[in-house]
């Protein structure tokens, strides 16, 4: 029998902000409870999506655990979708791609929208496959899923606590801590920002309240004071008046930049007796910054350049979209000038684009004949096809072949096989699965990055990550369980 049962830890969050030190002021306690109050809906969301992605995490982990115990099932295998079943949905659905919202790549483009249409139908077929083979992965298997609370998630969990328990077999947290590790670290990241923002007006409003205290005046009469006699004379205006013209500045009505700086000078006075207050106490943050991550380095299976036993950069990119080709030139830029570097080239195609499947086909099976190097020079020597179109027509790959030196009959089954179109998805899975959103990413020796980087920047993170972690967790398997 099937059971799963969802178990969320003891303790609540408002127990736990309570009795957690943010800070500690001249050795009086600032209770998290208090830094939380002003971003306390905000706390709550990013908590629960460290609940929510936790559950994901574990429930892929369950999965991974059954399949490791059992024989492993083949992968799901839906039928081919037919061109009926194309044209059923784009009747039933016209609107869509002939509509006045219809995406102008659709519009009236069979070409294009057909295979958009073949690929929406596999993907739901694909889904209801997986969705089944997962029900039956599950049979007759006792799983107890043992889901920490938001607070719990907001650190790195114990190494050893389990959470969850298939057929009394423990997953420890260290594996839900490896799996979700870029996800968790930027929910907990955004956690500690609000943080951040916070602590400095609690801290400020702690310190004023002691020395109003100590002078046994009440807080408002101590900034009351402070902030008293700020008049403006005639001679400050103008001095100000003057060098906002010397700046260029037009002035329409002097008289009304006196309140202004009569603010100013009240602010100043503020800033200044907080320095004072800051300078004299004693101020302990307890609250810390998450530890990056360190992601695996998978590089088998994969085309790579540079030396064999240099710093390892994963790159997570396709050859469409205009970020990644600009970092594919940066990367040529880091091999030239960086000899002790090996950068490994995998497929990154977040969503549905035939023109960045095909080139990354092309590069794949390229690589297979030893001439990977080239294919990608092609690749970057041209412009993308606009959608819909193609970067070499049946005709013209027989002359590629050639320009690369190879058999042209094997390159064209190398790209039409399924063997390499499962690859590309992989890569793209592994990609989203370590946490990430778009291309171009990457794993500069376990640095997790996102976006455009110049060689520079890949070097110095390099650089960064050699230096702090020896252990680059470099995983020859391809990351395959």
């Amino acid at each position: 029998m099937w059971l799963i049962l969802l178990v969320l830890m003891a303790g609540s969050n408002v127990a736990f902000a309570a009795e957690v030190a943010a800070a500690r002021i001249n050795g009086q306690t600032l209770p998290l409870s208090e830094i939380d109050a002003p971003s306390r809906l905000t706390i709550i969301q990013l908590r629960e999506a460290l609940v929510a992605q936790a559950a994901r995490t574990i429930d892929r982990l369950v999965d991974r655990q059954l399949q490791a115990s059992t024989c492993a099932a083949n992968a799901p295998s839906p039928k081919p979708v037919t061109d009926e079943a194309i044209r059923v949905l784009r009747d039933k659905r016209a609107v869509d791609f002939e509509g006045p919202f219809a995406p102008t790549e659709t519009a009236g483009n069979p070409a294009v929208a057909q295979p958009a249409i073949r690929y929406y139908l596999e993907q739901k077929a694909l889904e209801a496959e997986k969705t089944a083979a997962h029900r039956q992965l599950r049979e007759d298997h006792a799983i107890k899923v043992l889901l920490p609370e938001g607070w719990e998630l907001e650190q790195a969990l114990p190494p050893e606590r389990p959470v969850a328990l298939v057929d009394g077999d423990p997953i420890p947290a260290a594996a839900l801590e490896q799996a979700a590790a870029l996800a968790l670290y930027r929910l907990r990241t955004e956690i500690y920002l609000e943080r951040q923002r916070n602590m400095e007006t609690a801290i400020e409003n702690r310190l004023l309240v002691e020395e109003a205290r100590r002078r046994r005046v009440s807080t408002e009469a101590l900034l009351a004071e402070t902030t008293q006699d700020v008049a403006v004379s005639n001679e400050e205006l103008n001095a100000f008046i003057e060098a906002e013209r010397a700046a260029g500045l037009t002035v329409s009505s002097p008289e009304r930049a006196r309140p202004y700086l009569e603010f100013r000078k009240a602010h100043a006075r503020r800033t200044a007796l907080i320095d004072r207050l800051r300078a004299a106490a004693r101020i302990e943050i307890l609250v810390t910054e998450p530890a990056t991550p360190s992601l695996p380095v998978i590089e088998a299976d994969a085309p790579a350049l540079g030396e064999p036993a240099g710093l390892r950069l994963v790159v997570y990119t396709n050859y469409r979209c205009d970020p990644c080709r600009t970092t594919h030139r940066e990367i040529d830029r880091l091999l030239a000038v960086d000899r002790h570097v090996r950068v490994i080239f995998r497929d990154f195609i977040p969503v549905y684009d035939p023109v960045a499947d095909e080139a990354a086909r092309l590069s794949r099976c390229a690589d297979r004949f030893g001439v990977f190097a080239r294919m990608r020079s092609e690749l970057l020597a041209r412009d993308p096809p606009a959608f819909g179109e193609v970067w070499y027509k049946e005709n013209a790959l027989p002359i590629l072949a050639g320009k690369l030196g190879i058999d042209s009959a094997a390159f064209s089954q190398c790209l039409s096989s399924t063997e390499t179109r499962k690859a590309v998805e992989r890569d793209s899975a592994q990609a989203r699965d370590l946490g990430f959103e778009e291309a171009p990413s990457f794993v500069a020796q376990g640095i997790p990055l996102s976006g455009m980087q110049s060689a520079e920047s890949l070097a110095g993170f390099l650089r960064q990550s050699a230096s702090s972690a020896p252990n680059s967790g470099i995983d020859t398997n391809g990351g395959r369980d």
